[in-house]
């Protein structure tokens, strides 16, 4: 985990996020020409308004912000880019984080 202190509405906010999704977020934020803290006070805000009209209040900055991420890149997601990255065979670590490469010996 990795902590960050962002300005929100001119205060202070520190989010606690696994690397991954800092990288997504910043990947994010390149992409729609918005800064990280931009970003996260537009979730925050999209978060109050719902929770206003909704039983989703109580839901934390970081735990909304993985949900953004996630939900992001899967609306980019193809079934071109899928087959590009080797899914659909079985094997869904492959080119994740969670991907382990065999070790091959010299001998």
């Amino acid at each position: 985990m990795t902590s960050r202190t962002l300005k929100l509405s001119g205060r202070d906010v520190t989010i606690k996020l696994e690397p991954s999704y800092w990288e997504g977020l910043e990947e994010i934020c390149r992409r729609e020409d918005l800064t990280v803290d931009e970003l996260c006070y537009d979730v925050r805000d999209r978060m109050e308004q719902q929770g206003r009209r909704s039983s989703q209040a109580g839901v934390s900055l970081a735990n909304a912000l993985r949900v953004f991420v996630v939900g992001y890149f899967r609306q980019a997601a193809t079934e071109r880019g899928h087959a590009r990255a080797g899914h659909g065979q079985g094997r869904p670590f492959i080119a994740t984080p969670f991907d382990i490469v065999p070790v091959t010996s010299d001998s």
